[in-house]
């Protein structure tokens, strides 16, 4: 391992068995022939990568791609079936919601057993108990309650901040922190920034919001399958990423919803794939439900040559539904003057229930350009932001 490396790995890949049960019963059953073969599973295939203090790396792909599996190696959670892999002080991990609490203790007592799981002696844990109850936003007297009676947004708020002020030297993100308000989404990731520009851990974030990739991570990682299909600066990792999703077109089998069309419609309502930067548009999506969606939250994001730019999502302003029964739907998401300067510019559509569950992955639908001198990049003065509404 570099004398100077957190975290490293090494051809690492890691292998689950399909259809063995657990037990001697399950054991003498295989070994009498009695059932199916067991298959291999690869879930993370010759992996490696290095990462030193101040780094923060992205990991992106589809559902099952060996995002989570990679954190889980990294945590020592599960060991790999090949490769070498090591991790040099503290390791601070938040994989799934409310992992490593007791749900029959409360706020406080969770606190103060996870610090000290953590790495912490007593007395610090109890000299930065105010600091991470105010980090949460969880009102004190919640602190006194069995966490089992906590909702989903409050677990992440708590354990995320437990998680932050351990001083962890290798920090393991995962989705979970979708579950927060926007308050506390924006908080947590202002906080893991600071834990990158002033070199205090490294950083490793799974998301599906690419937006918050770009914004945290100067490398990204696309995993396929378990494998490696591309490392590099993020910007380019999420592009070749985002091409391959807009090839793959609709596949139904386990799919939630397809989307047929997407159409840009310009200021007069008439579709079009050429509008004018400083004049408003609207984007139509039209498609099939293949079975009733709880609470299906639309996004659409419009990028650049060089990353998202600004959009249009349910979740901001609550008018999302609460079901979507099975069959043909429409959605219009409406966007004011986004002053886009000249350039080509995609459409992306994301579909969302929760952190658990992605109804439809990110996947770029329909392309515009705007007029004028190609020589001034897409959106340059246009900062990310979410501007519209669905």
């Amino acid at each position: 391992m570099s004398s100077d490396a957190l975290a490293e790995l090494d051809g690492v890949g890691k292998r689950y068995l399909l259809g063995q049960g657990r037990g001697v019963r399950a054991v003498l059953l295989d070994l009498l022939g009695r059932r199916d073969p067991r298959t291999d599973l690869w879930a993370v295939r010759d992996l490696s990568l290095c990462l030193r203090r101040g780094e923060s790396l992205g990991l992106v792909g589809r559902n099952g791609a060996g995002k989570t599996t990679t954190l889980r190696l990294l945590a020592g959670i599960t060991r790999p079936t090949r490769g070498r892999m090591n991790t040099r002080g503290r390791v601070a991990a938040l994989l799934n919601v409310g992992a490593g609490f007791h749900p029959e203790l409360s706020g406080r007592e969770n606190v103060l057993l996870n610090g000290v799981i953590l790495g912490l002696s007593r007395a610090e844990i109890r000299a930065r108990y105010d600091a991470i109850v105010d980090f949460s936003g969880l009102e004190p007297a919640f602190m006194d309650t069995p966490v089992k009676r906590y909702s989903s947004g409050m677990y992440a708020r708590l354990a995320f901040s437990v998680a932050v002020h351990v001083d962890p030297d290798v920090l393991l993100v995962d989705e979970v922190l979708s579950v927060g308000d926007a308050a506390f989404q924006d908080r947590s990731l202002r906080r893991m920034l600071e834990f990158r520009d002033q070199g205090r851990a490294a950083i490793v974030f799974v998301s599906h919001n690419l937006a918050a990739i770009e914004l945290m991570c100067h490398r990204a990682i696309w995993l396929d399958r378990g494998a490696v299909a591309a490392d590099g600066p993020t910007a380019d990792v999420l592009t070749a990423y985002l091409d391959a999703v807009d090839d793959v077109g609709e596949a139904r089998g386990d799919a939630y919803l397809t989307a047929d069309r997407v159409d840009v419609l310009d200021c007069r309502g008439n579709p079009s794939d050429c509008l004018a930067g400083d004049e408003p548009f609207k984007v139509i999506v039209t498609g099939q439900a293949l079975r009733e969606l709880i609470e299906p939250v639309f996004v659409v994001t419009i990028r650049g040559d060089h990353g998202p730019l600004f959009a249009g999502n349910m979740h901001i302003d609550g008018n999302w539904p609460a079901g979507l029964a099975r069959g043909a739907f429409r959605v219009e998401c409406a966007f004011d003057r986004p002053g886009l300067r000249a350039g080509r510019y995609r459409v992306e559509l994301k579909v969302k229930q929760n952190v658990r569950t992605n109804y439809y992955e990110p996947r770029v639908k329909a392309h515009f350009r705007v007029p004028g001198d190609a020589r001034s990049p897409g959106g340059g003065d246009v900062p990310y932001a979410i501007i519209g509404g669905c």
